[in-house]
């Protein structure tokens, strides 16, 4: 008999999970038992990958099923799929995160110790120096239901810039992809969240430059399904913590910027409350964007 008799499907799985993820197929049907783990795109897929598997592996290893990793082309697809209830396990941001709870059946258990927060960025060698500088110019954003677009654009319509008019639109589909579209000057600014900032390699951040920021938020916060027994939900919250305390946790915590993981407070979501409705008044049939 050939030697691959002797990999296990669960580890099979976890070895193929990112090829998996990248090529949008769910491992989900090739197994059974397994839990689903969702992590909303607001990075590429690479990096994606690079950030989160190592939590789905030990979160596999400490509850002994297969946890696959799991996202969404877009912010739509995501949200779409967590109202459906497709996630066992859910890392969301602020908003979403909201209409999971109040929407989806997920219950919200833990949050990043980092606040949430949009930046506008530049590239450093640029003119620009304020919002109002953009006038005519093209920025890119990662999604327009993203929180720190939502907010943003409000920063940006004090500065008399309206998106579409004052300013050209580009639409890149994550927050890694917006900072690349200005650290290789295909716009001339661009919107990201902090933690993706965060993760972007030393030498793009430091070609880039900071001219406006959103204010503080509750950050991205893990859920998880109702369908998930309370017994099952503080197995899936000790092991978040316990990766976090090791020392591949520590590694991860520094490359994300996310300061560590809490219990998220009684009525901290209600902060983003009003982002989460102006989410939902863009996905009217006949709302604008």
């Amino acid at each position: 008999m050939p030697m691959v008799r002797h990999i296990t499907v669960r580890a099979f799985l976890r070895a193929i999970a990112p090829l998996l993820f990248l090529a949008g197929i769910s491992p989900s049907s090739l197994a059974h038992g397994e839990l689903k783990f969702g992590v909303f795109p607001n990075l590429s897929a690479r990096v994606m990958v690079e950030t989160y598997q190592p939590l789905a592996g030990f979160l596999s290893d400490s509850l002994k099923r297969p946890v696959n990793l799991e996202s969404a082309p877009d912010f739509l697809a995501f949200h779409s799929r967590t109202l459906k209830g497709e996630y066992d396990l859910l890392l969301t941001a602020p908003h979403l995160s909201w209409l999971a709870w109040k929407e989806g059946g997920y219950r919200p258990v833990l949050t990043y110790v980092e606040p949430a927060r949009g930046y506008l960025i530049v590239r450093a060698d640029s003119p620009y120096q304020v919002p109002s500088d953009l006038r005519g110019k093209i920025i890119a954003m990662p999604d327009p239901l993203a929180v720190v677009n939502i907010r943003m654009e409000k920063i940006l319509e004090k500065a008399g810039l309206r998106l579409g008019q004052e300013l050209t639109v580009v639409e890149t589909g994550s927050h890694t992809n917006a900072a690349t579209y200005v650290n290789q000057a295909q716009a001339d600014a661009a919107v990201v969240g902090v933690l993706a900032f965060l993760r972007l390699p030393k030498e793009v951040r430091d070609n880039l430059r900071i001219i406006a920021e959103t204010q503080a938020m509750p950050s991205h916060v893990f859920l998880v399904h109702s369908r998930v027994s309370p017994t099952h939900e503080r197995a899936i919250v000790g092991a978040i913590r316990q990766f976090i305390s090791s020392e591949a946790g520590q590694t991860f915590l520094q490359k994300g910027g996310f300061g560590g993981v809490r219990t998220l407070r009684k009525g901290e979501l209600k902060a983003v409350e009003s982002d989460a409705k102006e989410l939902k008044r863009r996905l009217q049939p006949d709302a604008g964007m």
